[in-house]
């Protein structure tokens, strides 16, 4: 009897872990290399892109100035990602190595420049 309630349970377990894979499965993970230089610009990206649909975590490392995303991939996508990083003002860096300013939209100041 203890056998077959172990077997059992052992099964229930199993079958627990095996749908959390499943779910975790549609997710993506991306890393931008933004131009992060200052709490301002970090604040906004914290503030904002969690909000993002699908978006289930972020991380902001300011000494290697990148973003790391993870999101479900049937909710959103990469380049949606990438426009709404960039719509806070923060610059993507392979597209500012283009342009010599570093803070186009005044993020640190609070005025355009």
């Amino acid at each position: 009897m203890k056998a077959i309630r172990l077997i059992l349970i052992l099964a229930v377990v199993l079958m627990g872990a095996v749908n959390a894979q499943a779910e975790k499965k549609g997710e993506k993970t991306i890393t931008f290399n933004a131009n992060l230089h200052c709490n301002s610009c970090k604040a906004k990206v914290e503030k904002n892109i969690p909000f993002e649909k699908g978006v289930k975590d972020l991380k902001i490392d300011m000494e290697k100035q990148t973003i790391t995303v993870t999101f479900r991939g049937d909710k959103n996508n990469a380049e949606n990602l990438r426009k709404a990083i960039e719509k806070l003002g923060i610059q993507i860096k392979d597209e500012a190595a283009k342009t010599a300013e570093t803070c186009q939209k005044g993020c640190c100041t609070g005025e355009k420049k």
